[in-house]
């Protein structure tokens, strides 16, 4: 009778052992169903944190993990630099109160070899700048230059300074457009010696 109430009990405990397992697995399946059906996470929460990008996320545009980030405004300069202005196609609306706030900007010209410049000149509106055989004529001082339909100053705090020029060699028109401080390569004079650089416009 013993051997029977024992073995009765050892047989109800593994039923209930097996039963338990049975719903743990259950469980586990439907937690992972929900982790897959889970919705994704927004975009904000991708974003890099610091610098990084979470744990296990891909590599962003191409770039293999521990790339460096490239640089902004090299990007900027990539983009335009095989860019060549010869005549300034649109028209150019400059406030009059921008005009009469910003007089002067102080340009250098650099040797592209050295990268030192070899002439500074502080210019108003109106002025030429002579060197070897270049004539640099600055039409507009602009503190905040924006380009679209037409040339014009997006406000009159000095955010992206930029002077507008026409550089002729020898009688002729090599560029005309934009110099701009922030991105001094992506667009200027077209001389395989020298460039220009904007270093600063001031009120007075």
């Amino acid at each position: 009778m013993r051997k029977t109430l024992v073995l009765a009990a050892v047989l109800a405990a593994a039923s209930i052992t097996f039963s338990s397992c049975g719903k743990k697995e259950e469980k586990a399946k439907t937690q992972t169903t929900q982790q897959e059906t889970k919705a994704p996470k927004p975009l904000s929460e991708l974003e890099p944190q610091n610098g990084k990008m979470p744990a296990g996320h891909p590599p962003v545009n191409n770039m293999p993990p521990g790339h460096p980030q490239m640089n902004a405004q090299k990007e900027v300069e990539m983009f335009h630099t095989k860019k060549v202005l010869t005549k300034i196609d649109k028209p150019v609306e400059i406030p009059a109160e921008v005009e009469k706030t910003w007089k002067f900007a102080t340009v250098d010209i650099v040797d592209k070899k050295t990268g030192k410049p070899v002439k500074e000149v502080k210019v108003k509106k109106g002025d030429v700048i002579s060197f070897k055989g270049m004539e640099i004529k600055v039409l507009y001082i602009v503190p905040q230059l924006v380009v679209g339909d037409k040339y014009t100053s997006a406000s009159n705090e000095p955010r992206n300074p930029a002077i507008l020029v026409v550089v002729k060699k020898d009688g002729k028109t090599v560029y005309a457009g934009p110099i701009y401080k922030m991105f001094p390569k992506m667009y200027n004079i077209n001389d395989p010696e020298y460039m220009i650089i904007l270093k600063d416009i001031s009120k007075s």
